[in-house]
């Protein structure tokens, strides 16, 4: 853009002269300097799309929206629990069975199954059955525990986001947000229907 911008005034001093262009230079100069500043800041977040690298998990099994995570995708867990805990595993496998997915059991499967939802086996030994958390495909950084909190920079902004989770009448509602959990609107959530009452805790 600079070069675009240099360009551009060379022409037009040729054509009208130093003295003449003055005015109109200056208002390039600003205009360019702008343009500069605008494409600085575009390269200093990371594109990181929230639906399709974040998911929620029970035991080592994924539920996100992205049908095309390939087999060795890697993969950063928050376990939620007090305090919480940061994992790595890799992508095994798309699956559809409830043998692998307790998600995809008898009961629980029409709600969770949803248009656009897909299900991974993880290859991820030290995660148990009854483990639950969020599973960030291909993270730009990995997550650490500050406080008993997972905290981790996923846009790259400056700020860091958080995990919560916390449970409905009939399931459980995971949720990521900036800074701090329950304050303003999440950047992402989604919800695990477990097909029996439990006691709510949610806000």
């Amino acid at each position: 853009m600079k070069r675009r911008c240099g360009l551009t005034v060379r022409i037009f001093l040729r054509a009208v002269g130093l003295r003449a262009a003055m005015p109109v230079l200056i208002l390039a100069a600003v205009s360019c300097g702008r343009t500069s500043e605008l494409g600085r800041r575009a390269t200093v977040g990371v594109a990181f799309a929230f639906d399709e690298q974040i998911g929620w998990l029970h035991g080592p099994c994924l539920a996100i929206s992205n049908p095309n995570l390939a087999r060795g995708t890697p993969v950063a867990l928050v376990i939620t629990g007090d305090p919480q805990q940061v994992q790595r595993a890799r992508i095994k496998e798309h699956t559809d069975s409830p043998k692998t997915c307790q998600a995809l059991s008898q009961g629980r499967a029409t709600v969770n199954a949803k248009l656009g939802m897909s299900f991974y086996a993880l290859e991820a030994a030290s995660v148990g059955s009854t483990d639950m958390g969020f599973g960030i495909v291909a993270p730009p950084a990995n997550p650490t525990v500050v406080n008993g909190l997972a905290r981790v920079d996923l846009d790259q902004d400056g700020h860091s986001e958080v995990f919560s989770s916390c449970a409905t009448s009939e399931g459980i509602k995971f949720a990521v947000w900036t800074e701090k959990a329950y304050q303003g609107e999440p950047r992402w959530s989604k919800y695990y229907y477990l097909d029996y009452d439990t006691k709510p805790t949610c806000p």
